[in-house]
């Protein structure tokens, strides 16, 4: 028998995170946390963080459900338990979150290996988290992917913001370009035709959710202008896997395992698109740092030669916990 506990917490961000979206300055959320009843010096800890500026639940619907495992955790196995999660998902993907990752953490703490991770023959790599092209917060980590915020001022204002940061930065960094569905296609177009005659267009690595409310045909007429790859990111809730994953043309995801639901889910969604040729970016959202660990499992199962930098670097723009 299994008793599952929650904590809500708010931590303050040092700066406000800003994005197209909106802006943060808290974050809030519940630490889950599961054990076996009388047995309690194994514990699973797992972090349930909202986020409806991406398309979350709210911070009461989680709770909410949360409360709801509480009391019938009792009388499932965690099998059981993670089946029921399943008919949350899409609705309550943060709380299904918290859930899933305790029950996977104490999974692998009683020696099992729950998301099947390979021995990883490089250390985890990941992008630098530097804010927005305004006000870049780029240092001399060693990361060299540098992820900004963009959509925020006018296309053309950021396109001459991004020649003078090109032209400053080592010679071995690259942009990780992230707009938040801020523009229209008609933007994307301009903003992307612009790139392209940039003398420094190799430096961008990648250019995350350009558009609103996006359709794969215009994704894919915007990959094909681009020497980049477009990916998707928030939107990957809005298409059939399967039409996602019979496009040829799709370069690359971004996989939030807040957004999609926990960490064994995203693992198994995140094969499936290695499987067919589609880069895979996993990527935390401002959670603490049981959550980040969390994705990092994820990032170490899907990527175990570290090919790609994942976006993992989020915990210096919190407060200590």
């Amino acid at each position: 028998m299994y008793k599952l506990k929650i904590t809500p917490y708010q931590i303050e961000l040092k700066h406000p995170w800003i994005t197209s979206r909106g802006e943060l300055n808290t974050r809030d959320g519940f630490w889950v946390s599961i054990s076996e009843d009388g047995k309690n010096s194994v514990e699973g800890e797992g972090d349930a963080a909202p986020l409806p500026i991406l398309g979350t639940e709210t911070i009461e619907q989680c709770r909410t459900l949360l409360e709801k495992f509480v009391s019938i955790t009792e009388k499932y196995t965690l099998n059981e338990l993670l089946e029921i999660l399943a008919d949350y998902r899409t609705t309550m993907p943060a709380a299904c979150c918290g859930v899933e990752s305790a029950i996977i953490d104490l999974q692998s703490k009683l020696g099992e290996n729950p998301l099947q991770i390979q021995k990883s023959v490089r250390p985890l790599r990941v992008n630098q988290a530097a804010g927005t092209l305004q006000q870049p917060t780029i240092d001399n980590s060693g990361n060299s992917i540098v992820k900004l915020k963009i959509g925020i001022e006018s296309v053309e204002s950021e396109i001459e913001l991004l020649k003078d940061l090109i032209n400053t930065l080592p010679s071995h960094y690259r942009v990780r370009l992230d707009a938040n569905q801020a523009w229209s296609m008609e933007q994307a177009l301009i903003f992307i035709r612009a790139l392209n005659e940039l003398s420094g267009v190799d430096r961008v690595e990648s250019l995350e959710e350009p558009i609103v409310d996006p359709t794969l045909e215009q994704i894919n007429r915007l990959q094909h202008l681009s020497s980049f790859p477009i990916a998707l990111d928030e939107s990957i809730s809005h298409f059939e896997l399967h039409s996602l994953l019979n496009n040829n043309k799709l370069r690359r995801v971004v996989l939030k395992p807040t957004l999609i639901g926990g960490p064994q889910t995203t693992v198994k969604i995140a094969r499936q698109f290695k499987q067919h040729r589609v880069e895979v970016v996993i990527t935390s959202t401002l959670e603490s740092h049981i959550g980040v660990d969390s994705a990092i499992q994820c990032a170490l199962a899907i990527d175990p030669e570290q090919q790609l930098a994942h976006g993992l670097d989020t915990g210096k723009w919190l407060n200590e916990e």
